[in-house]
């Protein structure tokens, strides 16, 4: 086909990104097409709407580049780890050739490669087969099939095969395949959470993926593939690029455990080398007797191959050369490989959570980092809600005469002419004496342009101001002297505005419901003080007086003089009735944003309002307080949007409120907050601001609509649709990181205690023939029921402890701001923690040394018998520090009244699980008498077990009592 057979469309992309600028008919004759017979679909016209706004192919398939496996497991073999790995792979079979023999030596070093290759194998594989089903789910939705209107026909097509002017028509359950607008429907409703909203809007728009849920409808394509707004701002979601794009939290953490990983690898690659030289240059004798098993060299290198791959982080070592240290480290690879990353520990917790956040509240946690990450929440990126619509005729209330104005719309429509006439009145006098700058004068501003004018502008064209008195409303009445354009003249009109008990001080008539005047007297005056005045929060009074002028005036005031010092009459005026200004939005509303204020949390509105509009909604609903309204709080998105970059992130900071902002402005503001290091959390109801929520820290989608989009791009749903529910989220977060907390320093503690231990005995003497003080298969079973039992049983004392809802705001007010501000390059482990770590840390690599040396003196037993004691020691330490993390848990101020309420369930599920680790324990050295010819221990050698091992207790409080002394 040549291109001279082409021709151009009279509309652009561009232009279809906006179709509230165009009439529908406007919109048919552009794309050349209408409802009755559709486009001419041919292969000419298919053509010409394809190269002039695109195709209808998926972004998210098309965009990611798809890697063969070779090459995915060539980035994985990059890993400074692996590297280390391979490095202690390559000395061990030097030295294993070398002590063994060729063939022994290739075997024993074949055991120690096959982990490596299956950890790396085994992640790759995963993330290979998780990039294929992720693509084969999208090209099902692409291949979906949909009904069109070509050339009079009715014709089903893929959605892929879709273009711009298409005629497409829905039936309930459909989703919509590409950006449109509706044409006509019949009892439709779309999940998308913009239909809730009111919106000033020509056209009713719909956007890609939003899912027809009744009622059938026929709407014209605007926009396919990439030119659709949901894909435009996908591109530019920072997290949208890499599909494994990690959390702050799972970041942080990944990145503690690999520089403990690196580090005790590399101190093992350090004495290894030692090794190697004291083999190879000094003295090899020890080693190269084949009738002596060499333990020192083997055992650390098989120690290495265990301790530091990425999925299974044991810092232990073996017992020789037999093929039983490689088997065992496949088998700690096969357990440990599945949690990819986050331990299974935190894995546990976090689901554990998750689990109690949707039985619990109503929320559904799609992301499981995102119940910890909802407590370092530093800003709060509010888009418009239902309970942040701003409902005009709730401003204020209406009083004329005696009786109050119940429906507004009815009068300022269908009045009578005369009560029409004083609105009129009362209309001139709210717009024309109100300067502005005072937030319940600009809450009757435009109470009074929504609801009774309509174009403020008009007015303000129709009247001259004559005078003014007390330009300052702070001070009390205003005065305003002014004529009418349309007259000529002969009169001037009194506009007198104050509190309502001032006003009518200077009347002596009112106007009753039906616009008749009538005379105040004093009787009259009480009641109206006594019935109105004192019956709204705040309330202005209104009086008028028209004026004749003597014809000396007129020659001396023209119209189209400036204001002058003429006197305004301040007696006989006519009442014209009382407005009570409101605040429109919910206690609960209002309570929700102080807690969160109080809290820290800095919060900013983001709403398609005008300026005016969003300043009321935000000064009402608390966003925005009086004393912050200064330059730069409320700004326009277009102002932010045309700023430069570095402009833009040191605005925002300062912006409290964004008005007349798109789903671009939204992102565009989330991401430059993110940009300063902060940690931002994104709400929303609409599909149309789901980029806005994937690109925040914690998206927030508050309702059930669309909610299967949502589960891709939101990180926690709130069923409820409950505002309220903010706070819970972050209170809620804020015992899961105590959790976590407490989790990662019982780990670092169990896992710094058993390698310095190992390390200092390998190191002082490698040629021990004596085993290790603790082997691969103990200290699997330390971290496996530490991860496990440990981490339920910090899960359920924090479940045990969180608060009901109702004291969610008492607590979020009395508790302090996070300590510690995961992947924003804050540590991880805070000074407290730090503390805390090394204490227990040093206790327990004490005791496991000193017992090693000298347990066989003090305790009096055998070797076979202090082996099983120290393991036996080295378990209930742990169990030890269980206990001691529950009690400080319980002791947090955010536990404080729970735990009295609950304490008898705490105690039995405490006890439950603390008992299921002794029996185990006890179970595990039984079963080790038999297999491993352990000796099995009596009732003394336990009671001094659990006597050593609670020297925790004492040792711990005592640290801590020290450390606060040394503080204060």
């Amino acid at each position: 086909m040549t291109t001279e057979t082409i021709s151009d469309f009279s509309i652009s992309v561009e232009q279809l990104a906006d179709p509230q600028n165009f009439s529908i008919q406007q919109l048919f004759h552009a794309l050349e097409t209408n409802p009755n017979s559709g486009i001419l679909g041919d292969s000419n016209d298919l053509y010409r709407r394809r190269k002039s706004f695109g195709s209808n192919n998926n972004f998210s398939s098309s965009s990611i580049t798809k890697k063969s496996f070779h090459k995915l497991t060539l980035e994985a073999f990059k890993d400074t780890t692996i590297i280390l790995l391979l490095c202690c792979a390559t000395l061990s079979l030097v030295i294993g050739i070398k002590s063994n023999g060729l063939q022994e030596g290739i075997f024993d070093v074949a055991i120690i490669f096959l982990p490596i290759f299956f950890v790396v194998n085994f992640s790759v594989t995963f993330r290979f087969f998780k990039a294929r089903w992720i693509s084969k789910k999208r090209m099902a939705r692409k291949n979906k099939v949909i009904r069109v209107l070509r050339h009079q026909q009715l014709q089903q097509i893929p959605t892929s095969e879709l273009v711009v002017g298409d005629i497409v028509f829905l039936e309930s359950g459909d989703e919509v395949p590409a950006d449109g607008i509706l044409i006509q429907g019949n009892s439709f409703k779309f999940n998308d959470g913009i239909s809730n909203l009111p919106h000033e809007r020509i056209h009713h728009v719909l956007f890609n993926r939003t899912k027809l849920v009744e009622g059938n409808c026929m709407c014209l394509v605007t926009a396919v593939g990439e030119n659709t707004e949901r894909i435009i701002l996908m591109k530019r979601v920072t997290r949208f690029q890499n599909d494994g794009h990690e959390s702050k939290l799972h970041r942080s953490i990944d990145e503690m455990s690999s520089f403990l990983d690196k580090l005790w690898l590399s101190l093992s690659l350090i004495f290894l080398v030692v090794q190697v030289f004291r083999f190879l240059l000094w003295n090899n004798s020890w080693c190269c007797d084949k009738d002596r098993d060499p333990k020192g060299v083997k055992t650390t290198v098989e120690e290495i191959m265990n301790e530091a791959t990425k999925y299974m982080r044991r810092k232990r070592g073996g017992n020789g050369t037999n093929k039983v240290n490689g088997l065992v480290a496949m088998l700690c690879i096969l357990v440990f490989s599945l949690k990819d990353g986050l331990s299974l520990g935190i894995f546990i917790i976090l689901l554990y959570a998750s689990k109690d956040f949707k039985k619990s509240h109503q929320i559904i946690v799609h992301k499981l980092p995102s119940c910890a990450n909802g407590a370092l929440v530093t800003t709060l990126c509010l888009s418009k809600t239902p309970e942040f619509v701003l409902n005009f005729t709730t401003l204020a209330d209406l009083w004329i005469g005696f009786e109050k104005i119940k429906n507004m719309s009815a009068v300022s429509g269908g009045a009578k002419d005369i009560a029409e006439e004083v609105l009129n009145t009362l209309c001139e006098g709210i717009c024309m004496n109100i300067i502005g700058g005072v937030v319940d004068e600009d809450a009757l501003l435009i109470w009074a342009e929504k609801v009774l004018v309509g174009n403020i502008e008009e007015l303000h064209g129709s009247c001259t101001i004559v005078s003014r008195e007390n330009r300052n409303p702070c001070k009390g009445l205003c005065g305003v002297l002014l004529q009418r354009n349309k007259e000529d003249g002969e009169s001037l009109h009194v506009h007198w505005k104050g509190e309502p008990k001032q006003v009518l001080s200077m009347c002596s008539h009112y106007f009753d419901i039906n616009g008749t005047m009538q005379t105040l007297d004093e009787e009259k005056r009480e009641l109206f003080n006594g019935k109105i005045a004192t019956n709204g929060v705040h309330g202005y009074g209104f009086a008028y007086k028209r004026v004749i002028r003597q014809e000396e005036e007129r020659e001396n005031y023209p119209v189209d003089t400036e204001e002058n010092d003429t006197i305004i009459a301040k007696d006989g005026l006519s009442f014209l009735g009382i407005v009570v200004i409101k605040n429109p939005y919910s206690t609960e509303l209002r309570r929700t944003i102080k807690v969160c204020r109080e809290f820290g949390v800095e919060i900013k509105l983001m709403v398609d309002d005008d300026l005016n509009t969003a300043r009321l909604m935000a000064l009402n609903s608390g966003i925005l307080r009086v004393e912050e309204d200064l330059q730069g709080a409320i700004v326009e998105a277009a102002e932010f949007r045309c700023s430069p970059k570095e402009a833009q992130i040191s605005m925002c900071h300062n912006i409290k409120v964004m008005a007349n902002s798109c789903p671009a402005d939204k992102h565009l503001l989330v991401h430059c907050l993110r940009k300063r290091d902060g940690h931002v959390a994104s709400t929303s109801t609409s599909i149309r601001d789901l980029p806005s929520l994937k690109e925040a820290d914690v998206g927030i989608f508050i309702g059930e609509n669309c909610a299967d989009l949502a589960k891709e791009d939101a990180d926690i749903i709130v069923v409820d649709s409950n505002f309220d529910k903010i706070p819970t989220i972050i209170i809620l977060g804020r015992y899961v990181c105590t959790n976590l907390e407490k989790f990662i320093q019982l780990q670092l503690v169990l896992n710094i205690s058993a390698f310095t231990s190992n390390f200092v005995l390998l190191f002082y003497n490698p040629t021990n023939d004596q085993d290790q003080q603790l082997t691969h298969i103990q200290l699997l079973w330390v971290n496996l029921i530490m991860e496990i039992l440990g981490a339920l049983f910090l899960a359920l004392i924090t479940s045990a402890i969180k608060p009901h809802e109702s004291e969610v705001d008492q607590i979020m007010l009395n508790y302090s701001k996070p300590t510690t501000n995961y992947g924003t390059g804050a540590p991880i482990v805070i000074k407290n923690m730090l503390g805390n770590i090394a204490v227990q840390s040093m206790l327990q690599a004490t005791l496991l040394l000193m017992l090693s040396m000298k347990g066989k003196s003090i305790f009096r037993v055998d070797e076979a018998s202090l082996s099983t004691m120290i393991f036996n020691i080295y378990v209930l330490c742990q169990v030890f520090l269980l206990i001691i993390s529950a009690i400080e848990i319980t002791r947090t101020r955010i536990s404080k009244g729970n735990i009295i309420r609950r304490k008898k369930w705490l105690f039995m599920a405490s006890c439950l699980i603390l008992g299921i680790i002794f029996v185990l324990q006890v179970i595990l050295i039984q079963i080790m008498s038999k297999i491993d010819h352990r000796e099995k221990l009596g009732i003394k050698q336990w009671s001094i077990c659990i006597g050593t091992a609670a020297l925790s207790l004492p040792i711990h409080y005592s640290a801590k009592m020290i450390s606060s002394a040394m503080q204060s």
